[in-house]
């Protein structure tokens, strides 16, 4: 704790009056962490044509994550599978309602729950990020082909995936 007290110029008296611990600490800094990146995919979304891109962006800010923030990346990891109640499902509610538009635009369709999905899709995305410089363009086929309605293959076709993801 003095470290970190000393990293942000503040005596340790202060971040303890602050935080009561070193993993109330960093609790805080990954409910932040992860409200700042679910910030940026939905920025990055405003400009999605529809939800087969928005789950791209998704993709592509998980990726930027594991590139840049990689502490944070490795901690969501370790929080998402031990299923910590502390951890709030940003990413997951994030995912749900990107599913949930694409089963109103037509271009997802579910056996199950979108929730259980979202779990499914963000546990395999951390999965295949930290076993690989990035994701794959055949990952993501594979990701998505279960829930691809007609329409949603034809809108994922026309997508450039390399180009998405070209500069990580």
């Amino acid at each position: 704790m003095q470290k970190i007290a000393d990293s942000v110029k503040v005596t340790k008296k202060t971040l303890f009056n602050r935080y009561k611990n070193k993993e109330n600490l960093e609790y805080n800094l990954m409910n932040y962490w992860q409200f700042q990146s679910c910030q940026r995919v939905v920025q990055r979304m405003e400009y999605a044509n529809n939800a087969v891109e928005k789950l791209l962006i998704y993709l592509f800010e998980l990726q930027y994550c594991k590139n840049h923030e990689w502490f944070f990346f490795q901690k969501m990891r370790e929080l998402f599978l031990e299923k910590t109640e502390q951890m709030q499902p940003l990413f997951i509610l994030q995912l749900e309602k990107i599913f949930n538009m694409g089963t109103k635009e037509e271009l997802f369709i579910f056996d199950s729950d979108p929730k259980v999905f979202a779990y499914f899709f963000q546990f395999n995305s951390l999965y295949v990020l930290l076993s690989s410089s990035t994701i794959n363009t055949d990952y993501i086929s594979f990701l998505l082909s279960p829930i691809l309605t007609k329409k949603g293959k034809i809108v994922f076709q026309d997508i450039d995936i390399e180009q998405i993801f070209k500069y990580f």
